[in-house]
Protein backbone atom coordinates (compact mmCIF):
# COMPACT_ATOMS: atom_id res chain seq x y z
CA UNK A 1 0.00 0.00 0.00
CA UNK A 2 2.77 1.97 0.44
CA UNK A 3 3.29 2.28 -3.60
CA UNK A 4 -0.30 3.49 -3.68
CA UNK A 5 -1.14 7.13 -3.19
CA UNK A 6 -5.05 6.53 -3.42
CA UNK A 7 -6.49 2.79 -3.19
CA UNK A 8 -10.04 1.79 -1.40
CA UNK A 9 -7.92 -0.86 0.54
CA UNK A 10 -5.65 1.74 1.93
CA UNK A 11 -6.70 2.71 5.28
CA UNK A 12 -6.29 6.36 5.32
CA UNK A 13 -6.10 8.68 2.24
CA UNK A 14 -6.27 12.61 1.60
CA UNK A 15 -9.70 11.76 -0.24
CA UNK A 16 -11.11 9.82 2.89
CA UNK A 17 -14.63 11.81 3.50
CA UNK A 18 -13.50 14.82 1.83
CA UNK A 19 -15.93 16.92 0.71
CA UNK A 20 -16.66 16.94 -3.36
CA UNK A 21 -19.03 20.01 -3.45
CA UNK A 22 -18.34 22.59 -5.58
CA UNK A 23 -19.50 26.08 -4.55
CA UNK A 24 -20.11 28.63 -7.75
CA UNK A 25 -18.96 32.24 -6.90
CA UNK A 26 -20.05 34.62 -8.38
CA UNK A 27 -18.30 38.58 -9.11
CA UNK A 28 -19.05 39.33 -5.56
CA UNK A 29 -17.23 36.06 -4.21
CA UNK A 30 -21.03 35.10 -3.20
CA UNK A 31 -22.08 31.85 -3.43
CA UNK A 32 -24.83 31.16 -5.90
CA UNK A 33 -25.40 27.76 -5.74
CA UNK A 34 -23.36 24.49 -4.90
CA UNK A 35 -23.27 21.42 -7.09
CA UNK A 36 -23.24 18.45 -4.74
CA UNK A 37 -21.03 15.55 -5.22
CA UNK A 38 -20.94 11.94 -3.79
CA UNK A 39 -17.33 10.69 -2.49
CA UNK A 40 -17.21 7.50 -3.93
CA UNK A 41 -13.24 7.10 -3.75
CA UNK A 42 -13.95 3.59 -1.59
CA UNK A 43 -16.87 2.60 -2.70
CA UNK A 44 -17.25 0.39 -5.46
CA UNK A 45 -20.02 2.12 -8.19
CA UNK A 46 -19.29 -0.59 -11.10
CA UNK A 47 -17.15 2.28 -12.54
CA UNK A 48 -13.51 2.66 -11.38
CA UNK A 49 -10.79 5.47 -11.65
CA UNK A 50 -7.26 4.95 -12.38
CA UNK A 51 -5.05 8.30 -12.57
CA UNK A 52 -1.47 8.73 -13.59
CA UNK A 53 -0.37 11.79 -11.54
CA UNK A 54 2.10 14.12 -13.65
CA UNK A 55 5.85 14.84 -12.21
CA UNK A 56 5.20 16.03 -8.58
CA UNK A 57 8.80 16.52 -7.54
CA UNK A 58 9.70 19.05 -5.00
CA UNK A 59 13.10 21.05 -6.06
CA UNK A 60 12.96 20.56 -9.72
CA UNK A 61 15.83 22.44 -10.23
CA UNK A 62 17.81 20.51 -8.12
CA UNK A 63 17.12 17.78 -10.97
CA UNK A 64 19.58 18.05 -13.57
CA UNK A 65 20.36 14.32 -14.64
CA UNK A 66 18.06 12.46 -17.13
CA UNK A 67 17.29 10.09 -13.98
CA UNK A 68 14.78 8.14 -12.15
CA UNK A 69 13.00 9.73 -8.48
CA UNK A 70 12.82 6.46 -6.14
CA UNK A 71 9.60 6.58 -4.62
CA UNK A 72 11.06 6.68 -0.92
CA UNK A 73 12.71 10.54 -2.20
CA UNK A 74 9.65 11.45 -3.23
CA UNK A 75 7.28 13.34 -0.76
CA UNK A 76 4.04 11.09 -0.54
CA UNK A 77 2.04 14.05 1.42
CA UNK A 78 2.96 16.10 -1.56
CA UNK A 79 2.11 13.50 -4.50
CA UNK A 80 -1.41 12.84 -2.85
CA UNK A 81 -1.89 16.80 -2.14
CA UNK A 82 -1.73 17.12 -5.84
CA UNK A 83 -3.37 13.55 -6.99
CA UNK A 84 -6.60 15.81 -4.74
CA UNK A 85 -6.47 18.86 -6.26
CA UNK A 86 -6.44 17.48 -10.01
CA UNK A 87 -8.25 14.82 -9.48
CA UNK A 88 -10.76 14.54 -6.74
CA UNK A 89 -14.23 15.45 -8.28
CA UNK A 90 -13.36 12.04 -10.22
CA UNK A 91 -14.05 10.24 -7.23
CA UNK A 92 -17.64 11.17 -7.41
CA UNK A 93 -17.98 8.15 -10.17
CA UNK A 94 -16.25 5.53 -8.17
CA UNK A 95 -13.23 3.62 -6.64
CA UNK A 96 -9.86 5.71 -7.05
CA UNK A 97 -6.62 4.04 -7.91
CA UNK A 98 -3.47 6.16 -8.16
CA UNK A 99 -0.02 4.16 -8.28
CA UNK A 100 2.86 6.22 -7.35
CA UNK A 101 6.25 5.72 -9.13
CA UNK A 102 9.64 6.12 -9.94
CA UNK A 103 9.26 9.57 -11.65
CA UNK A 104 11.64 10.53 -14.48
CA UNK A 105 13.10 13.80 -14.00
CA UNK A 106 11.90 16.52 -16.07
CA UNK A 107 15.17 16.77 -18.00
CA UNK A 108 13.78 13.56 -19.64
CA UNK A 109 11.28 15.31 -21.64
CA UNK A 110 12.63 18.85 -22.10
CA UNK A 111 16.26 18.47 -23.59
CA UNK A 112 17.08 14.77 -23.63
CA UNK A 113 18.00 13.18 -26.77
CA UNK A 114 16.32 10.31 -28.83
CA UNK A 115 18.69 7.97 -27.17
CA UNK A 116 18.74 4.72 -25.05
CA UNK A 117 18.78 6.44 -21.57
CA UNK A 118 15.48 8.53 -21.74
CA UNK A 119 14.05 5.09 -23.09
CA UNK A 120 15.28 3.35 -20.17
CA UNK A 121 14.15 6.35 -17.75
CA UNK A 122 10.99 6.24 -18.69
CA UNK A 123 10.77 2.48 -19.04
CA UNK A 124 11.54 2.16 -15.25
CA UNK A 125 8.53 4.83 -14.98
CA UNK A 126 6.24 2.92 -17.10
CA UNK A 127 7.12 -0.62 -15.53
CA UNK A 128 5.69 0.22 -11.78
CA UNK A 129 2.42 1.33 -13.60
CA UNK A 130 2.08 -0.80 -15.55
CA UNK A 131 2.27 -3.19 -12.79
CA UNK A 132 -0.18 -1.28 -10.54
CA UNK A 133 -2.27 -1.63 -13.52
CA UNK A 134 -2.18 -5.51 -13.43
CA UNK A 135 -2.41 -6.11 -10.07
CA UNK A 136 -5.69 -4.04 -10.31
CA UNK A 137 -6.80 -5.34 -13.18
CA UNK A 138 -6.48 -8.70 -12.00
CA UNK A 139 -7.36 -8.34 -8.46
CA UNK A 140 -9.96 -5.72 -8.03
CA UNK A 141 -11.60 -4.51 -10.85
CA UNK A 142 -14.20 -7.65 -11.07
CA UNK A 143 -15.91 -6.53 -14.48
CA UNK A 144 -15.86 -2.62 -13.71
CA UNK A 145 -15.89 -0.07 -16.43
CA UNK A 146 -12.69 2.18 -16.30
CA UNK A 147 -11.58 5.14 -16.51
CA UNK A 148 -8.06 6.21 -17.37
CA UNK A 149 -6.92 9.49 -16.01
CA UNK A 150 -3.58 11.27 -16.33
CA UNK A 151 -1.40 14.56 -17.15
CA UNK A 152 1.91 15.35 -18.01
CA UNK A 153 4.38 13.03 -17.56
CA UNK A 154 1.27 10.57 -16.61
CA UNK A 155 -0.19 11.55 -19.97
CA UNK A 156 3.30 9.48 -21.83
CA UNK A 157 2.52 6.81 -19.46
CA UNK A 158 -1.01 6.33 -19.72
CA UNK A 159 -0.29 6.59 -23.43
CA UNK A 160 1.94 3.36 -23.28
CA UNK A 161 -0.43 1.99 -21.46
CA UNK A 162 -2.81 2.09 -23.56
CA UNK A 163 -1.27 0.71 -26.01
CA UNK A 164 0.24 -2.22 -23.98
CA UNK A 165 -2.68 -3.16 -22.50
CA UNK A 166 -5.76 -2.48 -23.89
CA UNK A 167 -5.20 -1.56 -27.40
CA UNK A 168 -4.78 -5.55 -29.11
CA UNK A 169 -7.12 -6.62 -26.54
CA UNK A 170 -11.07 -6.17 -27.00
CA UNK A 171 -12.36 -7.45 -23.88
CA UNK A 172 -9.97 -5.08 -21.93
CA UNK A 173 -10.84 -2.28 -24.48
CA UNK A 174 -14.84 -2.72 -23.60
CA UNK A 175 -14.25 -1.69 -20.48
CA UNK A 176 -12.48 1.31 -21.22
CA UNK A 177 -15.00 4.44 -20.57
CA UNK A 178 -12.36 6.95 -21.29
CA UNK A 179 -8.79 8.06 -21.41
CA UNK A 180 -8.00 11.16 -20.29
CA UNK A 181 -4.72 11.76 -21.48
CA UNK A 182 -3.79 15.87 -20.49
CA UNK A 183 -1.54 17.88 -20.88
CA UNK A 184 1.17 16.89 -23.86
CA UNK A 185 1.20 17.96 -27.04
CA UNK A 186 1.70 15.06 -29.24
CA UNK A 187 -1.42 12.79 -29.35
CA UNK A 188 -1.55 12.10 -33.23
CA UNK A 189 -2.89 9.90 -35.08
CA UNK A 190 -2.65 8.86 -39.32
CA UNK A 191 -3.63 11.43 -41.64
CA UNK A 192 -6.98 12.65 -41.81
CA UNK A 193 -8.26 9.61 -39.20
CA UNK A 194 -8.40 9.37 -35.41
CA UNK A 195 -6.19 6.27 -34.53
CA UNK A 196 -3.41 4.57 -36.52
CA UNK A 197 -0.83 6.71 -34.78
CA UNK A 198 -0.38 5.97 -31.32
CA UNK A 199 -3.14 3.69 -31.02
CA UNK A 200 -3.92 1.44 -33.60
CA UNK A 201 -7.45 0.44 -32.00
CA UNK A 202 -8.15 3.38 -29.63
CA UNK A 203 -9.69 6.62 -31.32
CA UNK A 204 -9.51 10.04 -30.15
CA UNK A 205 -13.02 11.10 -29.38
CA UNK A 206 -15.42 12.52 -32.16
CA UNK A 207 -18.53 12.79 -30.20
CA UNK A 208 -18.99 13.66 -26.38
CA UNK A 209 -21.26 10.38 -25.31
CA UNK A 210 -18.43 8.48 -27.10
CA UNK A 211 -16.95 5.85 -25.24
CA UNK A 212 -13.46 3.42 -25.52
CA UNK A 213 -11.82 7.00 -26.97
CA UNK A 214 -9.40 9.57 -25.93
CA UNK A 215 -10.41 12.86 -24.31
CA UNK A 216 -6.91 15.53 -23.84
CA UNK A 217 -6.19 18.92 -24.14
CA UNK A 218 -3.44 21.55 -24.20
CA UNK A 219 -3.52 25.49 -23.03
CA UNK A 220 -1.99 28.90 -23.60
CA UNK A 221 -2.51 32.00 -23.36
CA UNK A 222 -4.81 33.60 -26.12
CA UNK A 223 -2.15 35.49 -28.32
CA UNK A 224 0.35 32.94 -27.84
CA UNK A 225 1.29 29.56 -30.69
CA UNK A 226 1.50 26.15 -29.30
CA UNK A 227 5.14 24.85 -29.88
CA UNK A 228 5.49 22.01 -32.84
CA UNK A 229 6.77 18.73 -30.90
CA UNK A 230 10.44 18.95 -30.06
CA UNK A 231 13.21 16.15 -30.54
CA UNK A 232 12.92 14.83 -27.36
CA UNK A 233 9.13 13.90 -27.42
CA UNK A 234 9.08 10.39 -26.35
CA UNK A 235 6.67 9.49 -29.45
CA UNK A 236 9.45 10.66 -31.79
CA UNK A 237 11.95 8.23 -30.31
CA UNK A 238 12.84 4.68 -32.14
CA UNK A 239 13.41 2.86 -28.97
CA UNK A 240 10.15 3.40 -27.84
CA UNK A 241 8.49 2.55 -30.59
CA UNK A 242 10.74 -0.72 -30.50
CA UNK A 243 9.32 -1.66 -27.22
CA UNK A 244 6.24 -1.34 -28.29
CA UNK A 245 4.81 1.36 -26.38
CA UNK A 246 3.14 3.04 -28.96
CA UNK A 247 1.36 2.12 -32.57
CA UNK A 248 3.89 4.03 -34.72
CA UNK A 249 6.31 6.86 -34.03
CA UNK A 250 5.37 10.48 -34.28
CA UNK A 251 5.72 11.48 -37.95
CA UNK A 252 5.99 15.17 -38.16
CA UNK A 253 5.23 15.30 -41.96
CA UNK A 254 2.45 13.08 -41.98
CA UNK A 255 0.70 12.16 -39.26
CA UNK A 256 -1.90 15.34 -37.41
CA UNK A 257 -2.10 15.98 -33.51
CA UNK A 258 -5.39 16.39 -32.43
CA UNK A 259 -6.89 17.90 -29.24
CA UNK A 260 -10.43 17.77 -28.02
CA UNK A 261 -12.67 20.43 -29.84
CA UNK A 262 -16.03 18.96 -29.34
CA UNK A 263 -17.17 21.24 -25.85
CA UNK A 264 -15.06 24.26 -26.92
CA UNK A 265 -15.19 24.37 -30.60
CA UNK A 266 -13.28 27.76 -32.52
CA UNK A 267 -15.72 29.89 -31.51
CA UNK A 268 -14.67 32.39 -28.35
CA UNK A 269 -16.80 30.92 -25.85
CA UNK A 270 -16.98 31.46 -21.81
CA UNK A 271 -15.38 29.37 -19.91
CA UNK A 272 -17.75 26.94 -17.83
CA UNK A 273 -16.67 26.84 -13.96
CA UNK A 274 -12.93 27.13 -13.74
CA UNK A 275 -12.30 25.18 -10.32
CA UNK A 276 -9.88 25.29 -7.86
CA UNK A 277 -9.55 23.73 -4.31
CA UNK A 278 -11.70 25.93 -1.18
CA UNK A 279 -8.63 25.56 0.61
CA UNK A 280 -6.56 27.53 -2.03
CA UNK A 281 -9.02 30.74 -1.99
CA UNK A 282 -10.31 32.54 1.47
CA UNK A 283 -14.34 32.08 0.87
CA UNK A 284 -16.53 29.43 -0.36
CA UNK A 285 -17.79 27.97 3.04
CA UNK A 286 -18.18 24.28 3.70
CA UNK A 287 -16.81 22.59 0.45
CA UNK A 288 -13.97 21.17 -1.44
CA UNK A 289 -14.12 23.22 -3.94
CA UNK A 290 -14.73 26.52 -5.59
CA UNK A 291 -15.57 27.38 -9.76
CA UNK A 292 -15.45 30.75 -11.45
CA UNK A 293 -18.06 30.70 -14.22
CA UNK A 294 -17.07 32.72 -17.08
CA UNK A 295 -14.25 34.37 -15.56
CA UNK A 296 -12.05 33.35 -18.84
CA UNK A 297 -13.02 33.12 -22.33
CA UNK A 298 -11.65 30.37 -23.98
CA UNK A 299 -11.33 28.74 -27.74
CA UNK A 300 -10.10 26.08 -29.51
CA UNK A 301 -7.22 26.54 -32.53
CA UNK A 302 -5.27 24.95 -35.08
CA UNK A 303 -2.54 26.87 -35.98
CA UNK A 304 -0.65 23.92 -38.16
CA UNK A 305 -0.79 20.36 -38.31
CA UNK A 306 0.92 20.13 -35.73
CA UNK A 307 0.30 22.90 -33.59
CA UNK A 308 -3.12 23.23 -31.13
CA UNK A 309 -4.09 24.28 -28.42
CA UNK A 310 -6.93 26.34 -26.13
CA UNK A 311 -6.46 29.60 -25.67
CA UNK A 312 -7.67 31.12 -22.77
CA UNK A 313 -7.97 35.31 -21.61
CA UNK A 314 -9.01 36.44 -18.70
CA UNK A 315 -12.12 38.40 -19.67
CA UNK A 316 -13.53 39.40 -15.60
CA UNK A 317 -17.09 41.74 -15.11
CA UNK A 318 -16.63 45.16 -13.97
CA UNK A 319 -15.35 44.98 -10.02
CA UNK A 320 -15.00 41.41 -10.54
CA UNK A 321 -13.31 39.74 -6.97
CA UNK A 322 -12.42 36.84 -8.07
CA UNK A 323 -9.08 36.02 -8.49
CA UNK A 324 -7.00 35.47 -11.47
CA UNK A 325 -5.38 32.09 -10.48
CA UNK A 326 -4.01 31.63 -13.91
CA UNK A 327 -1.73 35.05 -13.84
CA UNK A 328 0.75 33.42 -11.72
CA UNK A 329 1.30 30.74 -14.49
CA UNK A 330 3.07 33.51 -17.11
CA UNK A 331 5.96 34.25 -14.89
CA UNK A 332 7.02 30.50 -15.12
CA UNK A 333 10.22 30.66 -17.62
CA UNK A 334 8.95 28.08 -19.43
CA UNK A 335 5.21 29.75 -20.05
CA UNK A 336 6.42 30.31 -23.75
CA UNK A 337 6.31 27.02 -24.23
CA UNK A 338 3.96 24.99 -21.52
CA UNK A 339 1.31 27.63 -21.69
CA UNK A 340 -0.83 27.27 -18.90
CA UNK A 341 0.20 23.57 -18.47
CA UNK A 342 -0.09 23.69 -14.27
CA UNK A 343 -3.94 24.06 -15.17
CA UNK A 344 -5.16 22.36 -17.38
CA UNK A 345 -7.18 20.86 -15.07
CA UNK A 346 -8.53 24.12 -13.66
CA UNK A 347 -9.46 24.95 -17.19
CA UNK A 348 -11.25 21.91 -18.07
CA UNK A 349 -12.41 19.63 -15.15
CA UNK A 350 -15.84 21.15 -15.53
CA UNK A 351 -15.92 20.04 -19.28
CA UNK A 352 -14.19 16.92 -18.71
CA UNK A 353 -16.65 15.73 -16.46
CA UNK A 354 -19.59 16.64 -18.62
CA UNK A 355 -18.51 14.39 -21.40
CA UNK A 356 -18.08 11.80 -18.73
CA UNK A 357 -21.00 11.82 -17.85
CA UNK A 358 -22.59 11.79 -21.35
CA UNK A 359 -20.44 8.84 -21.97
CA UNK A 360 -21.56 6.42 -18.69
CA UNK A 361 -25.06 7.30 -19.55
CA UNK A 362 -24.65 6.33 -22.90
CA UNK A 363 -22.37 3.65 -22.43
CA UNK A 364 -23.62 0.81 -20.72
CA UNK A 365 -21.97 1.45 -17.46
CA UNK A 366 -24.28 -0.68 -15.49
CA UNK A 367 -22.40 -3.23 -13.74
CA UNK A 368 -24.44 -5.37 -11.94
CA UNK A 369 -23.70 -8.54 -9.52
CA UNK A 370 -24.58 -11.11 -12.77
CA UNK A 371 -22.75 -9.10 -15.26
CA UNK A 372 -22.79 -11.84 -18.44
CA UNK A 373 -26.58 -12.03 -18.25
CA UNK A 374 -27.18 -8.43 -17.54
CA UNK A 375 -24.84 -7.36 -20.51
CA UNK A 376 -26.64 -9.77 -22.72
CA UNK A 377 -30.46 -8.78 -22.14
CA UNK A 378 -30.73 -5.32 -20.51
CA UNK A 379 -29.58 -1.66 -19.59
CA UNK A 380 -30.29 0.64 -17.01
CA UNK A 381 -30.15 4.63 -17.50
CA UNK A 382 -28.75 6.87 -17.06
CA UNK A 383 -26.86 6.05 -14.48
CA UNK A 384 -25.52 7.74 -12.41
CA UNK A 385 -29.24 8.89 -12.13
CA UNK A 386 -31.49 11.78 -10.67
CA UNK A 387 -35.38 11.42 -10.32
CA UNK A 388 -36.01 8.95 -13.24
CA UNK A 389 -34.19 5.42 -14.91
CA UNK A 390 -35.13 3.19 -17.62
CA UNK A 391 -34.63 -0.14 -18.42
CA UNK A 392 -34.14 -1.29 -21.71
CA UNK A 393 -34.34 -4.83 -22.99
CA UNK A 394 -33.21 -6.45 -26.55
CA UNK A 395 -35.78 -8.47 -26.31
CA UNK A 396 -38.80 -7.53 -24.07
CA UNK A 397 -41.25 -5.52 -23.32
CA UNK A 398 -41.34 -4.44 -19.29
CA UNK A 399 -44.29 -2.38 -18.86
CA UNK A 400 -45.84 -3.20 -16.08
CA UNK A 401 -42.49 -5.65 -14.83
CA UNK A 402 -42.19 -4.96 -10.92
CA UNK A 403 -38.54 -2.80 -10.38
CA UNK A 404 -37.24 -3.42 -6.65
CA UNK A 405 -34.84 -1.23 -5.13
CA UNK A 406 -32.60 -2.00 -1.78
CA UNK A 407 -29.85 -0.08 0.07
CA UNK A 408 -26.31 -1.00 0.89
CA UNK A 409 -27.63 -2.74 4.07
CA UNK A 410 -29.56 -4.69 1.88
CA UNK A 411 -32.83 -3.52 3.20
CA UNK A 412 -35.53 -2.53 0.19
CA UNK A 413 -36.38 1.35 0.12
CA UNK A 414 -38.49 1.83 -2.99
CA UNK A 415 -40.93 -0.79 -5.42
CA UNK A 416 -42.97 0.10 -8.43
CA UNK A 417 -44.16 -1.35 -11.64
CA UNK A 418 -41.78 0.15 -14.97
CA UNK A 419 -44.08 2.29 -16.95
CA UNK A 420 -44.51 1.63 -21.03
CA UNK A 421 -41.32 3.30 -21.37
CA UNK A 422 -40.03 0.76 -19.30
CA UNK A 423 -39.18 3.28 -16.60
CA UNK A 424 -39.58 4.55 -13.27
CA UNK A 425 -40.02 7.77 -10.98
CA UNK A 426 -36.87 7.31 -8.21
CA UNK A 427 -36.88 11.04 -6.79
CA UNK A 428 -37.82 10.51 -3.48
CA UNK A 429 -34.42 8.58 -3.10
CA UNK A 430 -31.96 10.41 -1.56
CA UNK A 431 -27.93 10.36 -3.37
CA UNK A 432 -25.84 7.14 -2.70
CA UNK A 433 -25.19 3.61 -4.11
CA UNK A 434 -28.34 1.27 -4.57
CA UNK A 435 -29.14 -1.80 -6.20
CA UNK A 436 -32.30 -2.22 -8.65
CA UNK A 437 -33.27 -5.85 -8.86
CA UNK A 438 -35.48 -6.43 -11.87
CA UNK A 439 -36.72 -9.83 -13.45
CA UNK A 440 -33.06 -10.03 -15.28
CA UNK A 441 -30.76 -9.59 -11.93
CA UNK A 442 -29.22 -6.99 -10.12
CA UNK A 443 -28.00 -3.92 -11.15
CA UNK A 444 -25.71 -1.23 -9.33
CA UNK A 445 -27.17 2.50 -9.35
CA UNK A 446 -25.76 5.79 -8.48
CA UNK A 447 -28.29 8.17 -7.81
CA UNK A 448 -26.97 12.03 -7.21
CA UNK A 449 -29.51 14.35 -6.28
Amino acid sequence: MNNWAYHPNKTVTLLDGFNLDIAIIDKDLNTTSIVSNSNNSKNNTGVDVFFIHPTVLQNLASYTTITNVPIANQNATFVELSIRGQAGLLAKYGRIFAPRYRQATPLTFINSPLDLNQANVLGVAYSDIKAAFLDYLNNFNNGNKIIIASHSQGAYLAGFLLKDIFDSNPQVREKLVVSVIAGISSNYAAPNTYLGGWWQNIPFCTQIAECGCVMNWKSYKEGQTPPIPNNSHPSLNPIIASNGWIYSPLNLSQNWIIQDSLYYDNQVRPLRNFITLRSNVTFGGNVGYVAFDSLYSIRYQRFSRNQIGFMLQHTPQPNDQRPDLLINEESNPLFSTLGYHQKDYNIYTWAMLEQINAKLNNCGATIGVSVSLLDKQSTIYPNPANNYIKIKSKNENLESEVLEIFDTAGKIVFSDRLDQNGGVEIGELKQGLYFVKVKFGIYKLLIEN
